[in-house]
């Protein structure tokens, strides 16, 4: 009989145990893992936006307090507005955007102590969660395995659809495979074609699948209908602003920096300058020079390099040149622009307010959880100030807005472009979307010092001093001693 009640009491104190403590079993401690799917300690829901596509939200989240912090060179609206809203959400996260105070005379020695500080905290295994990267060097945080890799991250969330994306930009900045930073916008790049020129010659231009001598070709076939000729593309500058101190090498530059991953491996910090892709490169620029096709001398040009930021944007460059005065105006174009040797057709773009996951970071889930929040649509009314946002529907409420309004005002502050109101149309709009939903390459847009190599050893070649095979040697020694620095 006492052996029984002893059974029994012992039962009793089992039940009554597992009865008192809570069922999640950790609520209170602190959960850096990324290995669940849908887990988050930020909030109620799994992106901010979103619940998760089970209707659960995994681990149940907890409450503790945690500060995320996000290093920017620049003074950044969009990451304060995004931390004003989100601490307004998850009122025990606090976000601590750190940015540096310059100015265009300080600036340039101020960023160069930015980039060493950081560096040197990050491989010290500190730093700040989050770094915004378009004034660091990528491919060296990549090479030393200083960055998440946020694909896996993604894969991992059940509340993340790349179809809710433009996933043609996340696909183009892989690197091997890896996705180490997250853009908050990007711009697109194209040409802007003398449509007025190309319409009179009666040459067919097409755009959807053309490399650099098919766009010879064609601007030649052009240029022989033109009174005096015609050179194919204006080159020199920003957006095709022709400078009198322009060398055609610093245009061997822009083409590297159009195919940068074709030339310079990120992950592994190598470079590829002696290949044949390269080398062919140097000869199809200067082919280009020598038949005219590039001339930085002519007064009449069929194709002008632009860069896209917005639907208002995309107007204003397509509809500025019916407005020039002295029977200058002509009807314009956007086109794409040709692909290099060997790559497959598709447009060329440029990440904007790119920000890497501290791989050392004690609050990874949390910065991903605040990641996402700033590419949700609870920040579509502030995506337009960092480019075409991500997040499909933010761009779609840009694009309604600019056709509810229906016009967009002339960007120039003088001259006889000043206050020109242009239309805004649906044919507008839906022609735009070919340009983002094609962008497929990543243009490399920070100037470094492999920038200056390419176009000091590449002017040799084109004044006839050394050949291009020389040429590439000695590129590929300069800029291999640059990526093991």
């Amino acid at each position: 009989m006492k052996k029984s009640i002893v059974i029994l009491m012992a039962i009793i104190m089992v039940i009554v145990t597992a009865c008192s403590n809570p069922s999640n079993g950790n609520v209170g401690e602190t959960n850096t893992s990324t290995e669940g799917k849908g887990n988050t300690s930020a909030g109620k829901e799994g992106s901010g936006t979103t619940p998760s596509k089970d209707g659960k939200d995994g681990k149940k989240n907890n409450t503790d307090k945690k500060t995320i912090v996000i290093s920017t060179f620049y003074h950044g609206d969009f990451f304060l507005e995004a931390k004003k809203r989100y601490e307004a959400k998850y009122p025990h996260i606090t976000i601590d955007v750190q940015y540096v105070e310059s100015t265009d005379a300080d600036s340039e020695a101020k960023l160069e102590k930015h980039e060493k500080t950081i560096g040197t905290a990050m491989l010290s295994g500190k730093g700040p969660d989050l770094i915004e990267m378009d004034q660091l060097p990528t491919e060296s945080y990549v090479n030393k395995k200083l960055l998440v890799n946020l694909g896996t991250m993604m894969d991992q969330d059940d509340t993340f659809n790349r179809d809710d994306y433009f996933n043609n930009i996340f696909e183009g900045i892989k690197v091997n495979g890896g996705l180490y930073g997250m853009p908050m916008g990007f711009f697109v790049y194209g040409l802007i074609g003398d449509e007025t020129m190309i319409e009179k010659s009666g040459v067919k231009v097409d755009d959807s699948n053309w490399n650099w001598s098919q766009f010879a070709n064609k601007t030649k076939e052009i240029s022989k209908t033109v009174n005096g000729g015609a050179s194919g593309l204006a080159v020199g500058g920003s957006a095709g602003i022709i400078t009198a101190d322009f060398k055609i090498s610093e245009f061997v530059s822009e083409f590297v920096n159009d195919q940068y991953a074709t030339f310079v491996d990120q992950e592994s910090g190598k470079a590829n300058f002696e290949s044949t892709a390269f080398i062919d490169l140097l000869k199809e620029v200067k082919r280009l020079v020598d038949e005219k096709v590039i001339d930085p001398a002519a007064s009449n040009v069929i194709f002008r390099e632009t860069q896209i930021n917005s639907p208002g944007d995309y107007v204003r460059a397509l509809k500025q040149s019916q407005f020039y005065p002295n029977n200058s105006d002509f009807k314009s174009k956007l086109y794409l622009r040709p692909n290099g040797s060997g790559q497959e057709a598709g447009g060329y773009f440029r990440t904007y307010r790119t920000v890497g996951l501290n791989a050392k970071s004690e609050v990874k889930e949390e910065a991903w959880h605040f990641l996402k929040f700033m590419m949700s649509e609870e920040m579509k009314d502030a995506a337009s100030s960092s480019g075409f946002p991500l997040n499909k529907k933010s761009y779609a409420l840009i694009a309604e807005k600019a056709l509810e309004k229906g016009k967009v005002e002339s960007d120039q502050p003088i001259g006889p472009l000043k206050g020109v109101i242009y239309d805004i149309t649906k044919e507008d709009i839906d022609d735009l979307e070919k340009f983002l939903v094609n962008a497929k390459y990543p243009v490399q847009f920070k100037e470094s010092k492999i920038n200056e190599i390419i176009t000091e050893e590449s002017h040799a070649y084109f004044t006839g001093q050394k050949s291009p095979e020389a040429v590439a040697g000695l590129i590929q020694n300069r800029v291999t001693t640059v990526l093991n620095e």
